[in-house]
């Protein structure tokens, strides 16, 4: 019998899924992707997933993430897969806190930790704990694993984490920069150092994973040593519906509008604050629209408020690369990634427009390719280290299916070089 693995990513609102099949070389390899949707909204939840090149969209009322992961396994027996044949279950869960610098096998002690940590990742934990309770429930003899976007941040020297707050803020609070979608900017990485033949030990980078959420990670000796992302993911530059950097003055300033306007409470205006600037502002509050495809058309087509957007959001980016750039000895590569990453060229070439200073030689024909790994551009600025440009697609499901296969199904510590580095 062919043995599986399944990937479960609990959002706030949906549950994504995939199943790998493991082969005889311990190579996985994609069976079923999908995703339960609207979870909470029953009228409007649904179950969409995809295999062998067949889509399928199921309306299903999903009130709970329980009642999701019940009906994503009903799908994996309906195609057929027997659940003894899951040997590990690897589980994509937000935040770490400082506990966890790699991917664990989970026992109540982990659990625990990740149920302590809901205060500062109220949006995330719970729904992460809830995967893995039901998941434990529904495959009680299964190992799972616990794959932690922070996990690859804590690397990061105490220069780069530490704010300039009052001390017990840090030491009773755990105030500081944690940072996130360290898998994806991990997995990037890796292929980067493989793409250049470079051991990963001595890879210096630089990683943009630029989606609705977007980070940036300066990545020395093949360590995440700073990122854009910080106590929460507010922190960093524009995002699709977040801020991105601001004074945080403005916070006190606005919510004191809205005490004296209309006439909240202080405990609403600040709530409201808070919601709007993680759930109205970023892309959405300048364009009207977190959707980039639709603010770049508008620009390519003369709309100057579209291209004063993109703009913004360009120079923002190039800031962050900018400083990383200049404090590494030399870089490797800089590389895109995630939906806008990868395929806005038009974008990626406006960011690259305001780092003059690194020279870099942008190829136009490479740049417009999608769905594929590339160097877009090169710079010489440094003829013993050049730089290269690149667009690398993300698969953060990959990595935690192979943390799952090492941690949980052969109880083995992950390799220093994953499978997917050698193809």
């Amino acid at each position: 019998m062919t043995k599986h693995l399944l990937v479960l990513n609990c959002g706030s609102s949906s549950v994504k899924f995939n199943l790998f099949a493991l082969d005889a070389k311990l190579h996985l390899n994609a069976v079923l992707q999908g995703i339960a949707e609207e979870i909470g909204n029953p009228a409007k939840s649904r179950l969409k997933y995809e295999q062998q090149g067949a889509r399928q969209v199921v309306s299903v009322p999903l009130p709970l993430h329980r009642d999701a992961l019940v009906e994503v396994f009903d799908v994996l027996e309906k195609i057929g897969i027997d659940r003894d044949s899951i040997v590990a279950v690897g589980h994509r869960v937000v935040h770490g806190g400082d506990r966890y610098s790699s991917s664990v096998r989970v026992d109540g002690q982990v659990l625990a930790a990740i149920r302590e940590l809901i205060p500062i990742a109220p949006l995330h934990n719970p729904p992460n704990l809830t995967g893995l309770e039901e998941s434990m429930r529904l495959l009680p003899d299964v190992p799972q694993v616990a794959v932690f976007d922070t996990a690859f941040h804590e690397t990061m020297p105490s220069y780069a984490y530490r704010y300039a707050i009052p001390a017990h803020w840090y030491q009773d609070f755990g105030v500081r920069k944690y940072g996130f979608h360290g898998t994806s900017h991990m997995y990037v990485a890796r292929r980067a150092a493989r793409m250049l033949s470079i051991p990963f030990s001595r890879f210096n980078g630089i990683t943009a994973h630029l989606g609705n959420g977007c980070s940036l990670t300066k990545i020395a000796s093949g360590r995440s040593v700073d990122t854009s992302m910080g106590f929460t993911p507010l922190e960093g530059v524009i995002m699709g519906t977040r801020s991105g950097d601001i004074d945080p003055a403005l916070i006190g300033h606005v919510a004191g509008k809205l005490v004296s306007e209309k006439k909240l409470s202080r405990a609403e205006a600040f709530d409201k604050v808070l919601h709007d600037l993680n759930k109205e502002s970023g892309l959405k509050a300048i364009a009207h629209t977190n959707m980039m495809q639709e603010i770049r058309t508008k620009a390519l087509d003369g709309d100057p408020d579209a291209a004063a957007v993109i703009d913004m959001y360009a120079y923002r980016v190039a800031k962050y690369i900018g400083q990383y750039w200049a404090t590494l000895p030399w870089t490797d590569a800089l590389v895109f990634t995630a939906g806008l990453g990868e395929n806005e060229a038009y974008v990626r070439q406006k960011i690259l427009s305001f780092l003059e200073a690194m020279n870099i030689r942008l190829d136009a024909e490479k740049n417009l390719l999608r769905k594929q790994e590339v160097i877009i551009g090169t710079s010489l600025i440094k003829p013993d280290h050049p730089l290269s440009v690149m667009v690398i697609p993300t698969d953060e499901e990959i990595v935690i299916g192979y943390d799952a296969l090492y941690l949980g199904y052969l109880n083995q510590p992950v390799p220093d070089v994953y499978p997917f580095e050698d193809v």
